[in-house]
């Protein structure tokens, strides 16, 4: 029985994209329904981490990057120094707000989060592959485990003990 496809749209920044790759994991992003690059995301992921757009089954969709029309948006790109990709995978975000918006970035999160855009990172990619069955919460706990030594995604040690933790504890492992 072939799994649904999620009727989500993502709009990812560069970092989720890289560090999913780095872990061996992009393939949790089959199931959305497209996930939107801007030019200059594009770019940066192919500079940094060519194999992450070499996977033909995934619904990888290229666009134009633009600037934000929304001056408040734009105001707060500014005041968080936002780079050139974050600011094009906002602008994106803005023309699709039902989208999902993935980013590691702290800054650009927090933008995200002022503008009500529903926003997640590399971590909450890999909890939601527990819940949707693409991975079991020990080879997520496994990967975790990881990613200090695999990936170029910073992480606080302490953050990633607790989700850990929180992992262990919701499934009794």
């Amino acid at each position: 029985m072939e799994k649904i496809k999620s009727a989500i749209t993502i709009v990812c920044d560069a970092g989720p994209a890289i560090h999913l790759d780095e872990l061996g994991c992009l393939d949790l992003l089959k199931d959305f329904q497209e996930v939107l690059f801007s030019n200059t995301v594009f770019e940066e992921i192919n500079r940094y981490r060519p194999s992450a757009l070499k996977n033909a089954t995934l619904p990888f969709v290229q666009l134009s990057g633009e600037k934000p029309s929304n001056e408040p948006l734009l105001t707060l790109c500014k005041v968080f120094s936002l780079d050139a990709g974050e600011i094009e995978a906002l602008a994106l975000m803005e023309q699709r707000p039902q989208a999902m918006f993935l980013t590691d970035d702290a800054a650009a999160r927090l933008v995200a989060i002022q503008m009500g855009f529903n926003v997640h990172g590399t971590i909450g990619i890999l909890v939601r592959s527990i819940r949707q069955g693409q991975k079991s919460p020990k080879e997520v706990l496994d990967i975790l485990k990881n990613i200090p030594n695999k990936t170029t995604l910073y992480i606080r040690h302490s953050l990633l003990k607790e989700i850990q933790l929180k992992i262990k504890n919701e499934f009794n492992l």
